[in-house]
């Protein structure tokens, strides 16, 4: 398969976990492997050279908004969130879009990938090029539907409809004054050729898409592995952000369990971690092969990132959730629902933590048997992100 030198520009404008810049690390390497000649554009270039370094890919810094907004009640919906990056008024979005259209007339590319870029969708949607989205379902609507409500209770009280015609209208102003045609609904921003969600279907916030692909499998991984010691204890894998507010109560909760313990935190607390350093509890600070790690433990403990969780339960390993953000307690819930992990949104000691812990420990079959028929819906050899897209973009532009 080859891609007769065609060029593909992938976008990330959104979003601050390392998921979106590892997705399309490994979508941006396959694309390269089959041929294409390919530029990504990123939201934040300072963590990107260990996922691109030995490649030939181009990177740029992605358009994105710089000042910051604040709400006077949590984020409830996409639309919320736009109005926090740049939608509030016509003529800050209009610079975005011309931006964003700038960028494109730079790169001359044959086909484009989006990943959480509603802006960039917005500025491109009417260049005659084939367009894929790639998500985890979390910020990908379906055209035509609204937004899916984001509120742990969400309520019948109009607030996701009222603020998705807040954005349409901003948006509509933008483009009539600008002499594009007005949408018809907020989410035709999203319409394109092809989606592919690297999610189940079970935790995809749209679950009724008619025509997206669900890739479960782990993305390409080049980094080196890490030695899991366990001396026949169970062996729990921990993804920890130093941002998490409970963490002092969640280190000594995991230095009190039966288990042996690897903190994978990558750009962490090193003095803070290493005072928990011993032979059981081991960390590093650089980015790992996770779905590696994985594929050796009995139990992940991580804050709900889609990426991270979708990697452990694929690697049949429950997940207790930690959130920090909305997206992760919504994951969570989900989580819990299907019978494939806990959720702890707000522990109230350092001994709810460890009760968690050990509770997921104790229920360990219980978890495992549910994550088998969770997987039984998916045939196998379950679909890659990055090889979909090299199948997708040799159907579109070859």
């Amino acid at each position: 398969m080859t891609s007769c030198h065609k060029t593909v520009l992938c976008t990330w404008e959104i979003g601050a976990e390392l998921g979106h810049i590892s997705r399309l690390s490994a979508i941006a390497k396959a694309l390269e492997a089959a041929g294409y000649r390919v530029v990504v554009a990123l939201k934040d270039l300072s963590r990107a050279y260990h996922f691109f370094a030995g490649t030939r890919v181009q990177l740029l810094q992605a358009p994105v908004w710089l000042p910051r907004i604040t709400m006077q009640r949590p984020v409830a919906c996409l639309p919320d969130a736009l109005l926090l990056m740049g939608y509030l008024e016509p003529e800050p979005l209009a610079c975005l879009v011309q931006a964003w259209q700038s960028l494109a007339t730079l790169v001359r590319a044959d086909l484009i990938i989006f990943d959480y870029s509603p802006t960039a969708m917005l500025a491109l949607r009417e260049l005659r090029i084939p367009k894929i989205l790639v998500g985890t379902g979390f910020a990908e609507p379906i055209p035509g539907l609204p937004t899916a409500d984001w509120r742990f209770n969400p309520l019948a009280d109009g607030l996701i409809l009222r603020q998705e015609s807040r954005v349409l209208g901003v948006v509509n102003q933008m483009l009539e004054q600008h002499g594009y045609s007005p949408l018809s609904c907020f989410t035709e921003i999203f319409s394109c050729d092809r989606v592919l969600i690297t999610n189940f279907r079970e935790l995809d916030l749209y679950p009724n898409r008619l025509n997206a692909r669900y890739c479960i499998a782990p993305g390409r991984v080049t980094y080196p592995q890490i030695k899991f010691r366990s001396n026949g204890r169970p062996r729990i894998v921990v993804y920890l952000k130093p941002s998490y507010p409970y963490l002092p109560w969640l280190l000594q909760a995991l230095a009190n369990c039966r288990a042996h313990i690897f903190v994978v935190s990558p750009m962490g607390p090193v003095a803070q971690l290493r005072n928990f350093a011993s032979s059981r509890f081991e960390f590093t600070t650089e980015v790992v092969n996770l779905p590696e790690m994985l594929s050796r433990a009995d139990l992940f403990v991580s804050h709900g990132g889609a990426g991270s969780a979708l990697e452990s339960l694929v690697a049949g390993v429950p997940v207790l959730v930690l959130p920090i953000q909305g997206e992760q307690l919504l994951t969570g819930m989900r989580i819990q629902s299907l019978g494939v992990g806990h959720l702890m949104e707000r522990p109230t000691s350092e001994q709810d933590l460890e009760i968690a812990i050990n509770q997921m420990l104790e229920n360990l079959e219980f978890h495992r048997q549910s994550i088998v028929r969770l997987l039984a819906n998916y045939s196998k050899p379950y679909a890659a992100c990055h090889e979909e897209v090299v199948k997708a973009c040799f159907e579109l532009i070859n």
